[in-house]
């Protein structure tokens, strides 16, 4: 099972004159500073949509998506999507992130025992690197998968973590999946992911829920208490107002914390919820209904 992918790569935002009326409306609902990286990503996906000879108006599309993804990071946005529909093709993804320093700790978030023994191999110098290649990976999986309402990045394994091309599964899966491919590029990782329905997708067994106490309630302030510990952050600095990306530009950050959330609340939320969540105050409320 294979897929020809075109990847489309920009840093000029979509020109606002050629925007459509459900596009300028699109961009009026938009704070002031999210609105250049916007039609960054916009610019990419259009000239993409123009190749592949499918319609423009880049409100249409919904992600994930079966032949498209899209990716950005401050100043550069990437859209990738398959040339031609495909048999078994289910989805697509793309993840770019631009060269940083990383938190070694960081990768029992998203990685497992095999993935950290691989890195853990290589010498030291070597791995920050591969870890947010392996991140990009990681990200272009969840993308691609039509099914990730309920999956985190930990959810996804690849067959071989040195592979620049190569194989992963879902947890939930019983075969391999998805397909994926490495690159660098301008100073970024580039990844690039499909996915592929089987023959059969059989479930695997669930293990039991944990029958463990937790709180009635969760309140602002113990979650912002939390956060201050793990981010080293001032809790007077924390209100409800606060964004996400003040709090963690750094997106392994933003994994590192939420993942101390469910921890420390006896909890578990999606990537797809968090990406829907902004604030500290939405945060909040999300980690008080789960609870």
């Amino acid at each position: 099972m294979t897929a020809t992918v075109l990847a489309v790569w920009t840093r000029q935002p979509l020109a606002t004159h050629s925007l459509t009326g459900r596009e300028r409306d699109r961009l009026a609902e938009l704070p002031q500073r999210a609105r250049r990286e916007w039609l960054v990503s916009r610019h990419a996906l259009r000239v993409l949509l123009g190749v592949l000879g499918l319609p423009r108006d880049t409100t249409g599309y919904a992600f994930p998506h079966r032949r498209l993804s899209l990716t950005h990071i401050e100043g550069a946005a990437v859209a990738a999507g398959a040339v031609r529909p495909v048999p078994r093709l289910a989805g697509i993804g793309v993840d770019l992130e631009a060269d940083r320093p990383v938190q070694v700790d960081t990768a029992r978030f998203f990685l497992d025992e095999h993935e950290r023994s691989w890195l853990a191999s290589l010498p030291e110098r070597a791995r920050p690197t591969e870890q947010l290649r392996l991140w990009t990976v990681k990200e272009a999986l969840f993308k691609a998968d039509p099914d990730n309402r309920h999956t985190v990045l930990l959810d996804y394994s690849t067959l071989d973590a040195s592979a620049r091309r190569g194989r992963a599964r879902a947890r939930q899966h019983g075969e391999p999946l998805f397909g994926y491919a490495s690159a660098r590029l301008r100073g970024a990782h580039l990844s690039i992911a499909a996915a592929f329905h089987g023959e059969t997708r059989t479930a695997q067994p669930i293990a039991p829920e944990r029958q463990t106490p937790v709180p009635t309630a969760v309140t602002f302030d113990e979650v912002a208490d939390r956060i201050s510990t793990t981010l080293s952050i001032p809790v007077e600095k924390l209100t409800p107002q606060t964004t996400l990306r003040e709090l963690a530009a750094d997106s392994f950050l933003l994994v590192e914390m939420a993942v101390d959330l469910q921890e420390e609340f006896d909890t578990i939320f999606t990537q797809d919820e968090l990406r829907e969540i902004t604030t500290l105050g939405e945060l909040a409320g999300l980690v008080g209904a789960k609870v």
